[in-house]
């Protein structure tokens, strides 16, 4: 019998994830509030333009939609178009391949595309003016309001929330224990503007400026002509202004989707310019009360002429368009878990908004929709598919969030600095020189699907060798130098550094040790005298020869539980059938770890709020090592140390924390009988360090050294743990 699944949201995740899961076999009922924008046409003023990338065109490859999408809708950007306030324009490549670029594509022109097929698929039936009210997580249901006020009900084998960063569905998960939801805005807001087409388009713009003609292309339904464009199509156009910014991305008809990302408040702000017609964020439509005066039209053109003046006359309609078009606010949402009993999961924005500084928003929404439906493919048990999901995406989806807010302020601030300017010159001159070694970030987030987490790695790594690069070869250099010695000098420094760093090792490796690294050994001395859990086999030996009585050799037994000192736990010492010792990859307990101290309290549970800034502490690794001061003489156990909350457990791993190591002698309290920490940590498929002395080691980065021994069947191994200062 063929699997339901009900859709609530027909935005870009829900009509691209409706059209996977009917190709998958399922039939698909998905419930959209708006009208159907088939009919209705998509209305403008408020939709930052997408730009589609590899993550996004795999996820339309799976849908086999990829070439009527780059055929009907997309334009490539290769690189930046950096306008200076005095009308200069620099352009800074994506990439040292031509080849790679991200699209310019309409949200509206690409959410008809995909409304169209799923609408063609067969299983997928399509509602429009639904409003989810309710939904129930258990059956699972939604409750739907229609245009007439009526409500209905409707139930599936799968509920999934598409719905956006204000999810109706996700707002009922909400409700329930235990689970964590967290947005923040930006102190700036966005605005639309347009630069229409030159004179061979539907529009005109002011005399004076060449138009750069369009080309015509062949697609499925014939030809498609862009129209004539103002300015370089084949670029993202930005106009940073230190705290602020513009930003333009071309369209199919030659004109240009302009968004102002400006704060609400301040000299350079919506607030100052807005004035008595300022538009509240969020608002639907164009200003209240009274139209603007002359006066503020009068304004708005100064300020745009001082700020922005090279795009001011290809801006006939600037002063209307400010005025119409909304103001709305910027908001990252962060949540966990993203399933609920096996039968509710979110996709897209509704479970992870993020700011559009990075062009990645669509992208991780269309990843989500192919992991998701992979997931269920592989899965016999739903349940058990959903948390496979939910566990490869959050963590990539972290990194991206956190991506997108650094880049803005690489945007908004630093394109057009000198010393900006250079260190790209130090990454590309890198790039060039050490290819399949240096891959910028940049490269790795728009033009690949590697992980976001592992880009996110793999960028801070290279920032470390330009460190080092612009420390030796400071601004300047290349003047002083010459560019021929300017760049072995690149290529000397460049290639120390990474040989160092193993640069290109697989996720996870150690680096080399830089020269003079300090080990720090975070294992207590194994002895007789060492500590076990009252009533588990205490540690001896047997000595059978020594040297000292004129044997040849000294030979010795050793005696004692699996969990003495620093040591590992298997799974399966606290899960039915799970992983043995030798059944774990030896990788996951060797690379970058961070040592984090807590306020914590003996007898008390550690929870998220004890760590150093709480829900705002950065985890920066996958590997986290706890310290709580709670267990001080490892040849003394005290039985009140603290041990580990499950809200911590599933925070850290909602952060991509795959091995957290704890200064006590198991993350549960000694006298419990439930284990729901050990629980936690066996339904992420986290892995457990238990033992360590912490006493002396400070917060930060290091290198974590914690190999077991491969006990064939076992559920613990003691282990020689130590740190590598980075």
């Amino acid at each position: 019998m063929m699997r339901r699944a009900v859709i609530i949201g027909d935005g870009l995740a829900g009509a691209l994830q409706a059209v996977l899961l009917a190709r998958a076999g399922w039939r698909v009922a998905v419930y959209e509030r708006r009208p159907d924008p088939r009919a209705a046409g998509y209305a403008g003023g408020r939709s930052i333009n997408l730009a589609l990338s590899a993550r996004g065109l795999a996820g339309l490859r799976a849908a086999d939609l990829e070439r009527t999408v780059m055929e009907r809708d997309a334009i490539p950007m290769r690189g930046r178009m950096v306008h200076a306030t005095d009308g200069r324009t620099t352009f800074q490549p994506y990439s040292k391949n031509p080849a790679d670029a991200i699209n310019s594509v309409s949200r509206g022109g690409l959410n008809l595309t995909l409304i169209k097929a799923a609408a063609a698929c067969p299983g997928v039936e399509l509602f429009f003016d639904h409003l989810c009210v309710d939904a129930d997580l258990t059956r699972p249901a939604a409750v739907l309001k229609r245009a007439d006020g009526s409500e209905i009900r409707v139930e599936g084998d799968l509920l999934i929330g598409a719905d956006g960063a204000f999810s109706a569905v996700r707002g009922v998960m909400q409700k329930s224990d235990r689970f964590d939801y967290a947005q923040s805005y930006l102190g700036h807001g966005y605005k639309e503007l347009r630069i229409p087409p030159g004179d061979g388009g539907e529009g005109n713009t002011t005399s004076g400026h060449q138009s750069i003609e369009g080309e015509t292309r062949k697609s499925a339904e014939g030809e498609a002509t862009f129209g004539r464009f103002v300015m370089e199509p084949n670029a993202l156009h930005i106009w940073p202004r230190g705290g602020a910014m513009m930003i333009a991305l071309p369209n199919r008809d030659g004109s240009f989707t302009c968004t102002l990302f400006w704060p609400w408040e301040g000299a350079h702000s919506f607030a100052n310019l807005e004035g008595t017609q300022r538009i509240g964020a969020g608002a639907a439509g164009g200003t209240a009360g009274r139209g603007p005066s002359e006066e503020d039209r009068r304004r708005v053109i100064e300020f745009f002429r001082r700020e922005y003046s090279d795009a001011v006359p290809l801006m006939p309609t600037l002063a209307e368009d400010f005025f119409r078009n909304p103001t709305s606010s910027l908001v990252t949402v962060r949540c966990w878990p993203w399933q609920a009993h096996g039968k509710v999961v979110l996709v897209g924005d509704a479970a992870h908004a993020i700011v559009p500084f990075y062009g990645q928003g669509i992208n991780a929404g269309f990843e989500d929709c192919v992991a998701l439906t992979e997931a269920l493919k592989a899965y016999k048990d739903q349940r058990e598919a959903l948390e496979a999901y939910q566990a490869e995406r959050k963590p990539n989806t972290e990194a991206i969030a956190d991506m997108a807010l650094e880049n803005f302020v690489e945007m908004r601030d630093k394109v057009g600095r000198p010393e900006f300017l250079y260190r790209k010159k130090i990454e590309q001159t890198l790039h060039a020189l050490f290819p399949g070694q240096v891959e910028p970030q940049y490269n790795l987030v728009s033009f690949s699907t590697v992980p976001y987490a592992e880009a996110r790695r793999r960028g801070r790594e290279l920032e470390r060798v330009i460190d080092a690069v612009e420390e030796a070869a400071p601004l300047g250099s290349i003047e002083a130098l010459g560019e021929d010695r300017w760049r072995e000098k690149v290529r000397a420094i460049g290639a120390a550094r990474l040989a160092a760093s193993r640069e290109g090792a697989p996720a996870g490796g150690c680096r080399k040790p830089e020269p003079g690294a300090r080990l720090l050994d975070i294992s207590p001395p194994l002895s007789p005298r060492i500590a076990v859990f009252p009533g588990d086999t205490p540690l001896s030996r047997e000595v059978l020869m020594r040297t000292e009585d004129g044997a040849p050799i000294t030979l010795s037994t050793l005696r004692t539980t699996v969990h003495v000192g620093s040591h590992a736990d298997a799974p399966s010492h606290y899960g039915r059938g799970a992983a043995t010792m030798e059944q774990i990859p030896p990788d996951v307990y060797l690379g970058p770890c961070q040592v984090i101290g807590a306020r914590a309290q003996r007898g008390h549970l550690v929870r998220t709020a004890d760590l150093p800034d709480g829900e705002r502490t950065p985890i920066t690794t996958p590997r986290v090592l706890l310290r709580t001061g709670t267990f001080p003489d490892p040849e003394h156990y005290n039985t009140d140390f603290a041990a580990m909350s499950v809200e911590l457990v599933d925070w850290l791993a909602s952060r991509g924390v795959k091995l957290v190591g704890i200064d006590t002698p198991s993350v549960d309290p000694s006298d419990s009988k439930t284990l729901p920490a050990h629980a936690a940590f066996l339904r992420h498929g986290m892995v457990i360090l238990e033992g360590l002395v912490l006493k002396d080691v400070p917060d930060g980065e290091y290198e974590l050294v914690a190999l077991p021994l491969k006990l064939e069947g076992f559920d613990a191994s003691p282990v020689r743990a130590v740190l590598r200062e980075r």
